[in-house]
């Protein structure tokens, strides 16, 4: 059996805290816009990959369980239990391996994930095995396996759960893993030193995974589609000009989202972006104070807007509280991320996790807290590190005003991803290139839902300055696909009366949204 750790999450208690649970953009990208956060969550990948690449052995999966939950499918009698970690979640895991040795006692522990870098993690937990890198591989050996294997990809999605309180139910976006790693050995990169400081691809062939995405677009009826696992997937740009090369032939439209660097960006080309189906992109900025290897020479303003010419959205990462900042730079640094305009941004606290250059150095120091609970090691709230120049209570608080301020200056994601679909179709449609025209009416076919969330937005959003924001886009908007129909207008009503009970029912019940436990079965 492989298990993530359990529930509940998003409340403060022994085992976690108010920020530790599994919603990417609610947690990380969105969390302060309020009913305007996009609410969705994602398959524990990692687990569907290994359960799927164990030839003939049945595996269950066992996603987002209750700890009774947990404790009534060990007692099925399991030879082995997996469990994949974030260190945030160590509290959850030491309960579970202790559930596990009285209900199970038979049945061998593996550890895995993230949280396996935890330093003597073996004395912390009693456990048989820990499972530190790539897990398919690690798991064949220990059963038996040949090592060697073909990856086949699982069908896993990514599901929107919840707009501006409206539950989504249809939405499930498929999700392809293509590789693990990185070599560019940035020194806070858990991914990178977690991996060996290596790239893994696990779908290495252009047309191979070209075939793929077409399978599980026609699987789930989504274009939308996660390229998962590769922390900078135009590392193999070889890959990415086969994929690019059958898409352009095939005339083939994809949604795609990527992680990936500025200077593997302008080596591919933005164009040739747009024209294999990337859609959204994430991109790690870091500091304009720092010299890391991916941004050097780089002018990441000009990339993001020409990225936003052809209509990709835009994710990018910033870290807080290098030792660089002090209270007179930090926020140079923040107003400059603001200056890029993303789509989605992150502002993370520098994490030092275990198995990094970052932590080994500011042990070797001296200034790590171990005061501070695994709990708080997510990078949203506090450092577990001693700064130069802030005091550990400033941090929280400078990241929120942070956060808030890049919302309160650009608007709500939502907006800002229909401005940049808007951008798109200006700019493609009387493209030559047929991709790129097909790609344009793609953005066109979602202007009625886009034209509905505009007008709800503008009677929605706090601010008179993001209202006037709406309304000017709502204008470009109704400018280039016509005005605004009663149908809209009526369709905008439902909407904000949706709004409004969320509202409400964030300010007195909370935000929490706990994921459904899911149960899946392989081999058997």
């Amino acid at each position: 059996m492989l298990t993530t750790a359990f529930k509940p999450f998003g409340i403060d208690d022994q085992y976690g805290r108010e920020l530790n649970f599994p919603e990417c953009y609610h947690n990380r990208l969105t969390r302060e816009q309020g009913i305007f956060s996009m609410r969705s969550r994602f398959n524990a990948f990692g687990l569907h990959a290994i359960a799927h690449n164990l030839d003939g052995v049945p595996v269950t999966v066992l996603e987002y369980p209750t700890l009774e939950r947990f404790k009534q499918e060990l007692k099925k009698g399991y030879d082995y239990l997996g469990i994949g970690f974030f260190i945030c979640n160590f509290p959850k895991i030491k309960k579970m391996v202790e559930e596990a040795r009285a209900v199970a006692p038979k049945t061998k522990i593996i550890l895995g994930g993230y949280g396996a870098q935890i330093e003597n993690l073996e004395s912390l937990v009693d456990v048989d095995y820990i499972c530190i890198g790539e897990g398919i591989s690690f798991m064949r050996r220990l059963l038996g396996l040949p090592e060697e294997f073909k990856f086949k990809n699982p069908d896993i999605v990514h599901w929107q759960i919840q707009f501006m309180g409206v539950p989504i139910f249809w939405a499930r976006n498929p999700q392809v893993i293509t590789g693990l790693g990185c070599y560019y050995r940035c020194d806070f990169c858990h991914p990178c030193f977690f991996f060996g400081q290596k790239y893994h691809p696990l779908i290495a062939d252009g047309k191979e995974l070209f075939q793929e995405t077409l399978r599980v677009k026609r699987r789930f009826r989504s274009t939308n589609i996660g390229f998962l696992g590769d922390d900078n997937f135009l590392l193999d740009l070889k890959r990415a000009k086969q994929f690019w090369e059958i898409a352009v032939k095939e005339e083939e439209l994809f949604e795609i989202f990527i992680f990936g660097s500025a200077d593997r960006i302008i080596k591919f080309g933005v164009e040739k972006l747009a024209e294999m189906g990337i859609g959204s992109i994430w991109i790690g900025r870091e500091s304009k104070f720092s010299n890391y290897r991916k941004n050097q020479d780089q002018n990441l303003k000009e990339i993001i807007e020409e990225l936003h010419k052809y209509g990709i959205k835009v994710t990018l990462s910033s870290i807080l509280f290098f030792d660089f900042h002090t209270p007179e730079n930090i926020w140079e640094d923040i107003n400059d991320h603001i200056a890029h305009r993303p789509d989605f941004s992150m502002l993370s606290v520098q994490a030092a996790f275990p198995g990094t250059p970052l932590y080994e150095r500011l042990k070797e120091e001296g200034r790590l807290l171990k005061e501070i609970p695994y709990e708080e090691w997510h990078g949203l709230k506090y450092i577990w590190y001693l700064h130069p120049h802030f005091h550990l209570s400033e941090v929280p608080k400078i990241r929120q005003k942070a956060v808030l301020k890049e919302y309160h200056q650009l608007g709500p994601s939502a907006l800002r991803y229909i401005q940049t679909e808007l951008k798109g179709y200006k700019y493609l449609k009387n493209s030559t290139r047929p991709i790129l025209r097909k790609r344009a009416e793609f953005y066109k076919n979602r202007s009625l839902r886009s034209r509905v969330i505009l007008l709800a937005m503008e009677k929605l959003v706090p601010t008179k300055e993001m209202r006037e924001m709406v309304r000017e886009t709502r204008r470009e908007f109704e400018a280039e696909f016509g005005k605004s129909t009663p149908v809209d207008w009526a369709l905008a009503g439902g909407l904000i009366a949706f709004g409004k009970k969320q509202e409400l029912k964030m300010k007195y019940f909370g935000d929490v949204i706990q994921p459904s436990t899911k149960v899946y079965h392989y081999n058997y």
